[in-house]
């Protein structure tokens, strides 16, 4: 078998992959965990509620680091359009 380690851009390409993958996951958990506390019984309401922010909390940091992938790899968002 002969494998070879990815170039510098193909690199750059799996990292970028890597992140949106993430995002996505935790973009999926939210959905998941809204769904479960908008059915949660009365009872179960507030774990369920915190269970969401939290999924929301990990979201905002993969997207976040989604984005810092793409402005160190790519330069995206990094020029301002005039």
């Amino acid at each position: 078998m002969n494998l070879k380690r990815p170039t510098a851009r193909g690199q750059a390409s799996l990292d970028v992959m890597d992140s949106y993958v993430n995002w996505r996951n935790e973009t999926r958990a939210v959905a998941e965990c809204y769904r479960v506390w908008r059915c949660a019984s009365v009872g179960e309401r507030g774990a369920a509620f915190d269970q969401y922010v939290a999924a929301l909390d990990r979201e905002e940091r993969a997207a976040g680091g989604y984005r810092a992938v793409l402005e160190q790899r790519h330069g995206v968002w990094g020029r301002r359009r005039t």
